[in-house]
């Protein structure tokens, strides 16, 4: 056994590659053969050298600290839930191995100084309880929220962020992913947003607004018509074989829209990173998980949403997983994708999600929204008309948007007097 040793986090394992130098090659430890011609026998040679052989000669080195850091360090086999991966070598008390880039540095201290600004508790760099996920910004929101942010900015398989995730959902931990690829295999697998690419020197500056393309929903609905709610039925798609197709079909739908493909969308003066954060903290903006697809919708529509999805699924509701990782990921944050990585993207963002349709027919009148307990939510003070998120500091019913608005347009009056 490895006595003594550190290993990395359950999250840093499942993304480590190892390269086995008297082979040349990256070794697949999913496969009896680990990849390698006529490599049966070479899992067990290997752990017959494990308290024999010091970790630094056995031949297992992280190819992604060689390739990109110019530095030699060794791995040794670690085993977890019948499977085995590669950890890179450090001794007790020696600093975690850092592969951010600037630009990922720089977002972390963007969001967790605008976090602290608005008054919500921000850490970079810390620890889920159990100690299975490590949190790029982990942010005290309301009601006992944590929110953590997790800007992605390095290609990863669908695989290995879902499994990321499944690590912060079972601590009752609600993750940001911020990827800023289009057709990255996490848009839409994770609770996400996507932001533009851009250097480090900008984002530092907090003056400098960064827009939040994708991963916003809102919910529509209404009757599927030229002169009804629905701007275009989801189920017929443009035929540009027929471009003249009006393109409804009389029923009824309820529907998960990107707020920039809504029919309220002015193209204008759209959410930035800051605010979204701040509002995810206070509990104004909630994930969604509808048919394996995942954003963020406003709070006030979450219940149209549970009435047409039902609630969450708990964890001992999911389909069961089977830790079997993609051991040619690179272990790297923020890294372009190398021949290593052969799965196929799919674009998943920005896409229409049918929650109902039924035949047209009268909406029915909606019921007072409600708590956990059964109890009626009250209204934002500030007479926006919809159920309120949280108490404001004195105490009442608001929307932290809400009390945003009016304090900026007390200022203005003040101001003008």
């Amino acid at each position: 056994m490895d006595e003594g040793l550190e290993p990395d986090s359950d999250e840093e394992l499942f993304r480590n590659p190892v390269f086995y130098e008297p082979a040349g090659r990256n070794l697949d430890l999913s496969r009896p053969d680990l990849g390698l011609p006529q490599g049966e026998g070479l899992l067990d040679e290997l752990l017959r050298m494990r308290g024999r052989v010091p970790v630094e000669h056995r031949g297992l080195i992280c190819p992604d600290c060689r390739d990109l850091r110019g530095r030699r360090v060794p791995m040794y086999l670690v085993h977890r839930d019948g499977v085995w991966f590669p950890s890179h070598y450090r001794k007790p008390g020696e600093k975690r191995i850092s592969h951010e880039s600037d630009e990922h540095l720089a977002r972390k201290e963007r969001v967790a100084k605008d976090a602290e600004d608005h008054g919500f508790r921000a850490v970079v760099e810390s620890s889920a309880a159990d100690g299975h996920a490590r949190l790029d910004v982990q942010i005290e929101g309301a009601n006992g929220t944590i929110l953590d942010y997790e800007p992605q900015l390095s290609a990863q398989t669908a695989h290995g962020i879902r499994r990321r995730e499944g690590f912060r959902r079972r601590s009752g931990i609600r993750s940001v992913w911020d990827f800023t690829d289009p057709d990255h295999a996490g848009i839409g697998t994770v609770p996400y947003v996507r932001t533009p690419n851009l250097p480090a020197s900008v984002i530092r500056v907090q003056k400098n607004p960064i827009a939040i393309r994708d991963g916003n929903f809102v919910i529509e609905e209404g009757k599927c018509t030229q002169s009804g709610a629905i701007t275009r039925c989801p189920d017929k798609p443009y035929d540009p074989a027929n471009p003249t197709d009006t393109g409804y079909c009389g029923g009824w739908h309820r529907i998960l829209v990107p707020v920039h493909q809504s029919r309220t969308f002015e193209g204008t003066g759209g959410l930035t990173l800051t605010q979204f954060i701040v509002e995810a903290a206070a509990g104004e903006r909630v994930p969604f998980q509808h048919n394996g697809h995942h954003g963020w919708l406003p709070s006030q529509h979450w219940q149209k949403y549970l009435e047409a999805n039902g609630p969450a699924l708990d964890d001992k509701e999911r389909a069961p997983s089977v830790r079997q990782g993609d051991r040619r990921d690179r272990c790297t944050e923020d890294r372009p994708a190398s021949e290593m990585r052969a799965e196929p993207k799919e674009r998943r963002g920005s896409r229409t999600i049918v929650l109902e349709s039924r035949a047209a027919q009268e909406v029915e009148a909606a019921e007072a929204p409600v708590d956990a307990s059964g109890r009626p939510i009250p209204l934002c003070r500030f007479g926006c008309g919809l159920p309120a998120s949280l108490p404001g500091p004195e105490g009442l019913p608001e929307h932290y948007s809400c009390r945003r608005k009016h304090e900026d347009t007390q200022g203005i009056a003040g101001k003008a007097a």
